[in-house]
């Protein structure tokens, strides 16, 4: 590149990359403070919003505790009761029986079918007792008012039982309580019988048991027996949304308390259906969004632990066809669609699983960007609702086009002015590179002839800037390139000679160290093959131990562990140190050091062990160590040397008979996952604290003896595999988490555990060396 084109460049990088960071400086400065400001009215309507909700729900709990502790109360639902229990037979009891079962086959279950994926039939809603389709029939069927207006009925044509007087004294004081706090409806409930008795907007829930009847299974009849439970006056319970039937499985919420009469007995319960107006109200402000700074496209909403909505969306309220689209097109199920446009609401049925639902649901309180349920990126401000009974969550949030839009319009501004000022810093550098780099084309020429050997070029720039100087410069090495030029012939010849000397040189070195690289690699290969022979075969022991598995992964070629099996058969032991048990004798160890020289201690070791047995006669495992003990020491005993080689080692003698298990170890345990009514869980037999080899504070070796049951699993291991580096932080692996990874592979095979074991360890270890030699026995009784 030409320097009076990077001169260009130069000039107007500098001034573009000015103009950039400061414009980028006054964007983000901007964006970050409208973001805080965006979010500071979003926590602000939230914080309001919440206050108001819990605020509601306190008043309602109030509301419940006053009302159900009015003498009024406790008398109507003590006449009721007294007039449900008492209420006369009719012979034309078939005929109303048949008449309600009309009515719910044609009137209620094909709006309730609408509703609901599986469909009802007569049998599901149908209330079966006498006294219950007797009210039924006279204050629904034969109630001249359409559905939803039941409650206008006062007093039935029959005036002479004690439930229709009943009715007609209290009802009117009952609707007019429901009516003032615009509630969805009122219920009195037999606490002995679970009789729904009295309700002010009689639906098919009207004189049904909550006990056995047919919405026992029903959100009212979870708070009726929660209120029943409870033995506090003023103990209420809430519960949550969910599908109601007798509401055609429109959702509902309930809260329930006990009521007492003037002798402080229990004689019902009250339970009051919320209204979901009034919470979409608070929450939509009464539709009115744009005053209470949500603008256009925000929106305060509840949702539940279900993360399901808990009021309305502003987007379904205000454009309910487009709200329809855009679910259809993010993947919301058709049904649930339909659902919500047969209930012309989205309360229960709309799920919101973002971020921020799922943080605040967890108790978490924030603010954040992030897409909201309509995949659309949004600034949230969200926290948990302090509601008795209810795990509920407010999200306060606003379109993140709409909070940053004045400063998009900033940013645009910015491009153009920049665009423009870029314009004209281009052309003012072309005209200033010119000025400079044409004194320069003038010396690259000059040079150009020196380069080709032109010694005698004239240099005629007269300058007193540094173009000048630099063109005298020119002209002393001009002269000194000449002098130059002479001498390098000379000395050229003679390195060209010293080259050639060294290049052999080296070249042999190269060979020599080749050679003696191949013989190391070749030896440590035979060690290889020496090692393995003393390494049982895996076929003897899955021929003695089926269900086992060795895994067994040196760090480098030869290896410091080793594993040693041995098989007692025919045999009979008269020496004072023999045992009952015949069976196997097998052992994971971990010699001094890894690769050569761990490999030459495993190789003692084994030597030893089988000396111990086949020599010495010895079985128990803790004689078998102290004599292995006794074997390392004198093996590697040298005079005026302190050699303190050695190995950890697990060492068990097993006899399939009696499913008898003798142990013994130095540093290593043993591992036992067992499985039993409680569960499974890991046993660990404790080793003693001390290796094989030279150790100052000796003790004799400890032989445990263990009862094994069918189905359990033995481990013995190394430390290779717990110590190993890897994992996202660098970290060890570590025992706890082996103990873990094996109980979790208890109900596996053998043949299948080795394969999961080596398969955690390969992904643990990724990325990172292996940093010692790994061993792990195990076997299934």
């Amino acid at each position: 590149m030409k320097i009076g084109l990077k001169l260009t460049i130069t000039f107007f990088s500098i001034a573009v990359v000015s103009m950039l960071i400061i414009g980028m400086i006054s964007y983000n400065k901007g964006k970050k403070s409208l973001e805080q400001e965006s979010f500071n009215r979003l926590t602000a309507v939230r914080e309001m919003k919440s206050n108001q909700i819990e605020d509601y729900f306190s008043q309602i709990r109030d509301q419940l505790i006053s009302f159900s502790q009015d003498p009024t109360v406790s008398r109507a639902m003590e006449k009721f009761k007294e007039g449900f229990n008492t209420y006369p037979a009719d012979p034309l009891f078939d005929t109303k029986r048949r008449a309600l079962a009309n009515y719910i086959t044609s009137d209620f279950l094909p709006k309730l079918n609408k509703n609901i994926d599986r469909k009802a039939d007569l049998k599901s809603e149908l209330c079966e007792t006498r006294n219950g389709v007797l009210l039924q029939y006279e204050y629904i069927v034969n109630n001249p008012n359409p559905p939803g207006s039941k409650h206008q009925l006062m007093q039935v044509e029959d005036t002479t039982n004690l439930y229709a007087k009943t009715h007609a004294r209290f009802h009117p004081f009952f609707k007019n309580f429901l009516e003032r706090f615009g509630y969805y409806d009122i219920f009195l409930i037999d606490n002995t019988t679970g009789n729904i008795v009295y309700t002010v907007f009689k639906e098919v829930d009207f004189a049904t048991s909550l006990h056995n009847g047919p919405f026992k299974n029903t959100n009212l009849a979870d708070a009726f027996r929660h209120a029943d439970y409870s033995q506090h006056k003023e103990k209420v319970e809430f519960e949550d949304f969910k599908p109601y039937h007798p509401s055609y499985n429109a959702h509902a919420s309930f809260i329930a308390a006990p009521i007492y009469n003037r002798k402080g007995e229990k004689v019902g319960i009250i339970a009051l259906q919320l209204p979901l107006d009034r919470i979409n109200d608070i929450m939509t402000s009464k539709r009115h969004w744009e005053d209470v700074g949500l603008g256009k496209t925000g929106e305060t909403y509840i949702v539940g632990e279900d993360y399901k909505l808990r009021s309305q969306s502003r987007f379904f309220i205000e454009d309910s066809s487009g709200y329809f689209s855009m679910m259809k097109d993010i993947g919301v199920p058709a049904a649930t669609i339909q659902k919500i446009h047969n209930f012309k609401s989205t309360i229960g049925l709309q799920e919101i699983n973002t971020e921020g639902t799922k943080a605040a649901i967890k108790g978490e309180k924030n603010t954040k960007i992030f897409n909201d349920y309509r995949n659309v990126p949004v600034l949230s401000s969200y926290k948990p609702l302090k509601i008795e009974g209810m795990n509920w969550a407010i999200m306060s949030e606003i379109d993140e086009a709409e909070a940053f839009e004045h400063v998009y319009t900033l940013r645009k501004q910015i491009i153009v002015f920049s665009v423009c000022l870029m314009a004209l810093i281009f052309a003012v550098s072309i005209v200033v590179s010119r000025q400079i780099t044409k004194p320069i084309k003038e010396l690259t020429y000059d040079a150009r002839q020196l380069q080709k050997g032109n010694f005698d070029v004239e240099i005629n720039i007269n300058r007193k800037d540094e173009i000048g100087i630099l063109a005298l410069s020119f002209k002393k090495m001009q002269h000194s390139m000449k002098k130059l030029i002479e001498e390098l012939k000379h000395i050229n010849h003679n390195l060209e000679e010293k080259v050639i000397e060294r290049t052999q040189e080296i070249q042999h070195q190269k060979e020599m160290v080749e050679h003696k690289n191949k013989e190391i690699v070749d030896s440590i290969n035979y060690a290889k093959r020496l090692q393995s022979a003393i390494l049982p075969p895996l076929s003897v022991i899955e021929k003695h131990l089926p269900s086992s598995f060795v895994y067994y992964r040196p760090k480098d070629i030869v290896a410091g562990d080793f594993y040693w099996f041995h098989v007692n058969e025919h045999e009979e032991h008269h020496t004072e140190h023999s045992t009952e048990n015949h069976g196997i004798i097998f052992a994971a160890a971990d010699s001094t050091g890894h690769g050569v020289p761990g490999a030459m201690v495993s190789v003692v070791g084994a030597n030893s062990l089988d000396r111990c047995v086949k020599e010495f006669r010895l079985h128990k495992p803790s004689d078998i160590l102290e004599k292995l003990t006794d074997l390392v020491i004198k093996t590697f005993d040298m005079p005026g040397e302190d050699v303190k080689d050695g190995m950890d080692i697990s060492l068990c003698s097993y006899d399939p008979k009696t499913r008898q298990v003798q142990y013994a170890g130095a540093n290593n345990p043993l591992w036992i996952v067992r499985k039993d009514i409680e569960g499974i869980e890991l046993i660990e037999i404790k080793a003693d604290k001390q290796p094989i080899g030279k150790f100052d504070y000796r003790k004799p070796f400890t032989n445990h003896v263990i009862q094994l049951q069918e189905g359990d699993c033995v481990y013995m291991f190394t430390d290779g595999y717990a110590d190993q580096f890897g994992g996202p932080l660098g970290k060890k692996f570590k025992y706890k988490t082996l103990k873990d990874l094996l109980i979790s592979l208890y109900d596996r095979n053998m043949q299948m555990q080795h394969r999961f074991i080596e398969e955690a360890f390969l992904e643990w270890k990724k990325g990172y060396d292996q940093v010692d030699d790994v061993c792990i026995v195990g076997f299934r009784i």
